[in-house]
This record gives structure tokens, sequence and C-alpha cells, in this order.
């Protein structure tokens, strides 16, 4: 794989506290909301995260062929200790990918879905970062619907 020359990511802490205040989260959901959503057609608590949890799993496998067989999440994550468990396993994964500067500057070629891609591994991470953010903002506005309180979260 051709390498490219760019600096390696300096956001990895910052996500490390935001996949942290992910996994806090779960607490924040009552057991027996994990399966509520605000409307049919969209997904619930317990869907949105093992969507977090697979899609990294997808793109590390299946992307940057990692070589790890992630476990049957579906089975894995059906308790909130499970998801939690998890989101740290798949974050660790993610991690690894991030700390080695040969796999975030490398080009991945493929095809998925029918279409060629030609991608670099910090295109990977900026989408997977950006795919973590909007599903915890998911998690916080469901949260706020059902007037549950919830940490505020900071910015560096």
């Amino acid at each position: 794989m051709p390498k490219t020359a760019y600096p390696l990511l300096d956001i990895t802490a910052h996500w490390g506290r935001l996949n942290d205040t992910l996994i806090q989260l779960v607490d924040y959901v009552p057991d027996e909301q994990m399966h509520w959503s605000p409307r049919e057609d969209l997904w619930n608590f317990q869907g949105i995260l093992t969507h977090v949890i697979v899609t990294r799993d997808n793109w590390l496998g299946g992307f940057s062929r990692d070589g790890i067989q992630p476990p049957d999440v579906f089975d894995t994550a059906r308790s909130k200790e499970g998801v939690k468990n998890e989101l740290a396993r798949s974050w660790g994964r993610l991690l690894r990918f991030l700390s080695e500067k040969e796999n975030v500057s490398a080009i991945y070629e493929g095809e998925r879905g029918g279409q060629e891609y030609k991608l670099s591994g910090y295109w990977m991470a900026f989408h997977l970062l950006e795919h973590d953010i909007h599903h915890r903002a998911d998690i916080f506005h469901y949260l706020a619907l059902l007037n549950i309180e919830h940490p505020q979260v900071g910015t560096p």
C-alpha cells in the first residue's frame, strides 16, 4: 500500500474521552428504556450503541483488514454491561489502529457495495470519529426527550 506523508493524529486522547463518555451514558439509560426510541422509524438506545460497535469492527476488519475476528456483538452486547464492555473492546481495537503510523498513513484500496475505493487511514479515522460523535449526540437527545439528566460534555 502506498504511504502518504501526513502527521499522526493528535485527536486520539480527546476521542478516548469521548468514548469514555459514551460508555458512561449507558448507565444513564434506565434498563426498561434500552429498547425505547422516540419514533418507530428510529433506532432505540440498544440499536444505536450496537451500531457504533459493529461499525468500528466492520471498518477495521473490512477496510484496514486488521485480521481480528470480533465477537458476535449481537450476543455479547445484550445487557448494559455487555454494551459497555463492547464499547471498550472496540475502542481498544480502534486505538491500536490509530497508534500505528503505518496504519493511519496507509492508502487502502478495495471494493465495497460494488464500488472501488482508495482511501487513507486518516479518512477512516475521521469517518469513525464523526460517526461516534453523531451517535453520541443521538444518545444525549434521547435522554433529554426522556427528561433524564446527563453529564455535560466539555471540549478542550
